[in-house]
């Protein structure tokens, strides 16, 4: 995967998503399966989550995979030539009761403009019985809906957001996906899935993109990588690439990064 075709760029513009795109292979999605869950076992109990989100900033191999052009490629045809890597996220849906509800990423990010997008990439199999993304399709052009924060049981995102607008799912679009593909959506779509209902558990690597026009407008001192093109704004610190993997600044930075970025997030 190299780029998009001017057909899959007006589907994205329309519909607010795309997929299946093929990122990696099978054998390539394993193989980053592998880095991953050996970081989790790497780190101290109840520590799991901040060290993946942190991994770019500690291992090179992460810094490194961010950049991959089979991933900002497609995510260049629809943000432009310019592009930063915002934050690198893990959506773990182990088996059982763990769900998503529906809800839109520009609510909470602190982003704008809303030129960001996701690249949504499955290191294991995502297909219709693990829970794979459910999209409103369009809803990205419509208004941006007040959320509330529930903090549910089982919701496994931060603050349990659910936008307050009627989601008719008979409508929303599934978007399963085999290990190695991945999929984009806009920063405006209403997106949300159901739980897992396999033995394994669903894997999801999420990279957000944005232009290098976006700006931070809930916390200072937050942090980018550009991945490609030039940064001619610097709304946002650079995140270097790692000298030493888990060296002491770069946890030093993963720290200061992870207290910056949760303010943001956490911030109505």
């Amino acid at each position: 995967m190299t780029g998009l075709t001017q057909a899959q760029i007006t589907s994205f513009n329309e519909n607010g998503f795309l997929f299946p795109l093929r990122a990696f292979s099978t054998e390539e999605a394993a193989d980053l399966r592998k880095r991953l869950e050996e970081a989790e076992a790497g780190a101290e109990p109840g520590t799991e989550r901040s060290a993946r989100q942190g991994l770019p900033i500690t291992h090179a191999w992460a810094w490194d995979l961010v950049h991959d052009s089979r991933i900002v490629e497609p995510i260049s045809a629809v943000l432009g030539p310019d592009v930063l890597l915002w934050s690198m996220d893990w959506f773990i849906k182990e088996p059982g009761p763990g769900f998503v509800s529906f809800h839109q990423d520009a609510t909470y990010w602190g982003l704008e403009p809303h030129h960001v997008a996701s690249a949504w990439v499955a290191l294991s199999e995502a297909g219709p019985e693990t829970g794979p993304m459910r999209f409103v399709r369009g809803s990205h052009k419509g208004p941006l809906f007040e959320q509330d924060d529930t903090y549910g049981d089982h919701n496994l995102l931060s603050r349990g957001q659910v936008v307050k607008t009627d989601v008719n799912e008979s409508k929303t679009v599934l978007a399963p996906l085999a290990a190695g593909e991945m999929s984009l959506h806009h920063v405006r779509v209403i997106h949300g899935s159901e739980p897992n209902l396999t033995v394994d558990r669903r894997i999801g690597m999420v990279l957000r993109y944005c232009a290098t026009d976006v700006r931070q407008t809930k916390a200072r001192g937050d942090r980018a990588i550009l991945v490609k093109g030039t940064d001619t704004y610097r709304h946002f610190e650079m995140i270097p690439r790692p000298r030493a993997d888990l060296g002491e600044e770069e946890r030093h930075l993963a720290r200061q990064h992870g207290r910056t970025r949760h303010k943001a997030l956490m911030e109505d």
